[in-house]
């Protein structure tokens, strides 16, 4: 599986149309939004795909459809996942190309791939995930009601492991640049703002008050990190920045 980010421009005619000189207002124009588009293409050569639930655009190719479900070969795995749902979502496989939903400008996302062995686990928001090779066991969390209150990234928590032996791949989506980082045992990660989109097992999450928020001098409610793994992280969400 393969996949690339592809910016849709509009085309001569549109700029014609509109009265545009695109050779000085290719990107900007004063009075008129030019309307630049964002799509996912992902290729697939003898190989499959899980993608989020209603992002499908369009497929071509020698392709079969299905919906993701956990089987009995891979129960015991799920349950040591400690999910509480199955987590159905469509897959495509065979050789062709899945396009995923268009998103227009100033809806842009910064997608980022990681790499997922039969060794660790990750767990990713369900608002993050975008799409997975098909070689995954996958399962859902309902998340707290104070972490869904502090979290703009959905109602639910993803996990997932490679099949054992395989290496597996998988794609978020996030506002703002994200980067892997690692935390070592003794560390402990605070952030006063949802900057942490996904980990690995051996880290510990928790949502609670720092303090009390005004004259007691804390923070409110804070998210902390501890233990020992990989966090996946957002350093500038909520700047703006883009």
């Amino acid at each position: 599986m393969q996949h690339a980010v592809k910016i849709l421009e509009p085309t001569d005619l549109w700029y014609l149309q509109n009265n545009i000189n695109k050779e000085t207002n290719k990107y900007y124009h004063p009075t008129k939004n030019i309307p630049f588009v964002q799509q996912v293409e992902i290729s697939l050569e003898n190989s499959g795909t899980i993608i989020q639930k209603g992002t499908l655009h369009r497929c071509v190719g020698k392709l079969t459809y299905g919906v993701y479900k956990t089987d009995n070969r891979l129960r015991d795995m799920w349950v040591a996942l400690r999910t509480e749902i199955e987590y159905n979502a469509p897959v495509y496989q065979g050789t062709g190309m899945v396009y995923l939903e268009p998103r227009p400008k100033g809806h842009f996302l910064h997608y980022t791939s990681v790499e997922i062995s039969d060794r660790e686990q990750w767990e990713f928001d369900d608002g993050v995930f975008q799409f997975c090779s098909d070689n995954v066991v996958m399962g859902a969390k309902r998340l707290k009601f104070r972490q869904i209150a502090g979290s703009g990234d959905g109602k639910w928590r993803l996990a997932l492991r490679a099949l054992s032996g395989q290496i597996a791949q998988v794609v978020t989506g996030t506002t703002a640049p994200a980067r892997i980082i690692e935390l070592r045992r003794g560390e402990v990660l605070i952030a006063d703002y949802d900057m942490v989109k996904g980990y690995t097992n051996g880290i510990e999450e928790d949502y609670r008050k720092l303090g009390h928020f005004g004259r007691g001098g804390g923070e409110g409610f804070i998210w902390m990190y501890g233990g020992e793994g990989k966090l996946l992280v957002t350093e500038t969400d909520g700047m703006g920045l883009g």
